[in-house]
This record gives structure tokens, sequence and C-alpha cells, in this order.
């Protein structure tokens, strides 16, 4: 294909095939890819599973859980449990919800679990990139 002045802005090679059962294929770019300010990932969850524990971000994050049916996106199909501040103050989602995780603020152990149908579990956050070397644990 011949070299064009925006192509690069097209990004085929983000789409992956993560390891693990409860994923089937995922949406990361979470090293820079996107050429901005932020990252990203987009899983299609289907079996229950546990993310993360306690942490905080030097920057905004925002988590998505969206039902699997394009008709009706409210409908999760899953029951998510996610502990938020330095209190594990515990929240359960059960319906689409956005979760708006400003910078310091500790965040999980996020729990999903009676997932009947498959969800998208989406998050971006307002760094290029996202990993260990970003995150900082709370203090034990």
């Amino acid at each position: 294909m011949a070299e064009t002045k925006y192509g690069k802005h097209i990004l085929k090679d983000v789409i992956k095939e993560p390891e693990g059962s409860f994923i089937s294929y995922s949406v990361m770019a979470h090293e820079g890819e996107l050429d901005v300010d932020c990252s990203m990932g987009y899983h299609c969850i289907s079996e229950p599973t546990e993310f993360d524990r306690p942490h905080a971000h030097e920057f905004a994050e925002i988590i998505c859980f969206l039902g699997g049916d394009p008709t009706d996106i409210r409908d999760l199909g899953a029951e998510v449990e996610i502990c938020l501040g330095e209190e594990q103050e515990k929240h359960i989602i059960d319906t689409a919800a956005v979760v708006s995780i400003p910078a310091g603020l500790i965040h999980c152990p996020l729990i999903i679990r009676n997932v009947t149908k498959p969800f998208v579990f989406l998050e971006v956050s307002l760094t290029p990139k996202y990993g260990p070397n970003v995150a900082r644990t709370k203090k034990e």
C-alpha cells in the first residue's frame, strides 16, 4: 500500500489476543501507541475474574462497564465490586456505569462475579503510557 499522509493514525496492531480465558480480544494501547496524552484498554469480559490490588495513579482514569448487547448497553450481565479510597469503600455495580478516578485516588481491587453474558470493560487513562512504573500501591 502506498504511503499516505494520515495513514499512520490508523492503528490495527493495538488489537491483541491477551493471555487468560476470561478475555477473548482486547484493544490495548498502554505504551504510547496512540501518540496522544492518554492510554486505553478495551476488554470483553466473559468469566468471573479479579484485577489489581489497591493502588493510585498520578493521572486521572475512567473505568467503564458496558453491557455487550449493542441494543441495550445498560444491561451489564454481571456484578462488579470495586473499592475506592483509603477506607476501601466497597461499591457494587450491576448495570452499566462509569467510574471516574481522579489522580491520587486509591482504587481496587476490582472483583467481577456472576457473569451471565460478555460485557465491555474499558479503561482510559490520561497518560500516554500505563503500567506498573506509573502506579503507586497503597501503603500497608
